[in-house]
């Protein structure tokens, strides 16, 4: 039996979500950088609802205490399994910390940037609940596909618990960093079914010294993912001055972020020249493979291009639009590079040798 038109179908469709994905850490990097993180107070319906109001008065006059009084009970819980597993300090955060005892006024414009980003992660739940039942109609012929679907089915279900328990926590330091890590380890989950379902139709080798090639983008790998990580603390460090100095000193957020921030600007300078080596070596071993000579040049544009905007961050007082985008640049490139990765790992040969 032909299984390909049914693979290629699902290719398509596994693209589609990677490309849903993506756009949400978009989506995910506008609420963080707007602080429309707790538009919604609640999860998964907005303010008791599916559809969020539009004005405060549909709401009651003591809806803060409601959903303050929600959210402390959902952290009792956590807090005792917190405690179950040794985290007791964590625990008492959880419960008892400042952040999580605050309750936010009602802001249209923030709940409904929050509730886009909630519908965002529905939309991505469908699509990959279809890559699952698209998988089965070749489950015969390639059962592996089915697996990496149904564990990016059960990863994205965690990723949305965990996105209930930053709400409730009301976006606890640390936590938002995990709930990233999950959205990277997705993508890299779904990248990598991409690249297994369609490794057939890749032609072409890396004939020089693959090896080295190999392990110096894994290194690159690993130390981007520490930046990205180290972003995230940058972004929580942000939320603490603003909520210390306010708007009105925004020009001044960037001088009080401390040591992270400057260890975060500093390393960029190094993964950039990590990088052109990177890509020197790339070039240097690639023949006939088009797929990975355009991986390769969009690897060094997107690295320039999410350097600049680090620059347009850190000398323009951290302007909004910029935020998201920042963000969006450095999966993308994490993405790229697993990619190529993953190619270079299947399809070289050592000529030299």
């Amino acid at each position: 039996m032909n299984t390909e038109p049914k693979k290629r179908f699902f290719r398509r469709l596994n693209l589609v979500t990677i490309i849903a994905v993506y756009f949400l850490i978009l989506v995910g990097g506008i609420v963080r950088s707007t602080g429309s993180g707790m538009g919604c107070p609640d999860w998964p319906k907005c303010f008791g609802a599916y559809t969020p109001p539009t004005h405060v008065s549909e709401l009651p006059e003591n809806y803060r205490e409601i959903y303050a009084e929600k959210r402390i009970e959902k952290n009792q819980r956590l807090a005792r399994v917190l405690e179950g597993l040794g985290l007791d300090e964590l625990a008492r955060e959880v419960v008892a910390g400042e952040k999580v005892q605050k309750e936010q006024e009602f802001n249209f414009t923030k709940t409904w940037i929050e509730y886009l980003n909630r519908l965002t992660g529905v939309l991505i739940g469908i699509f990959i609940i279809c890559c699952v039942v698209s998988a089965l109609t070749f489950f015969k012929s390639d059962p592996r596909v089915f697996y990496l679907s149904f564990g990016a089915l059960v990863l994205v279900v965690f990723q949305g618990w965990t996105g209930s328990l930053v709400v409730s926590t009301n976006l606890l330091p640390g936590l938002i960093t995990f709930h990233m890590v999950l959205a990277i380890a997705l993508i890299a989950l779904l990248i990598y079914t991409r690249f297994y379902i369609g490794k057939s139709k890749i032609v072409g080798l890396v004939s020089y010294k693959p090896a080295k090639v190999r392990r110096l983008l894994l290194f690159c790998m690993i130390l981007f993912f520490a930046q990205v990580l180290l972003g995230t603390q940058v972004r929580e460090a942000v939320d603490l001055i603003a909520d210390t100095l306010g708007e009105a000193n925004r020009w001044d957020w960037i001088e009080n972020l401390g040591i992270v921030f400057y260890i975060h600007r500093s390393y960029s300078i190094i993964l950039l020249l990590l990088h052109a080596f990177l890509i020197y070596r790339l070039t240097k071993s690639i023949e006939n493979f088009s797929t990975s000579k355009y991986l390769v040049w969009s690897l060094l544009f997107l690295v320039v291009l999410e350097i600049l905007t680090g620059v347009v961050l850190s000398y323009f007082a951290l302007p909004y639009f910029i935020q998201p985008v920042h963000l969006l640049l450095a999966i993308v490139i994490f993405g790229v590079q697993y990619f190529l990765y993953l190619i270079i790992s299947e399809k070289s040969v050592d000529l030299t040798e």
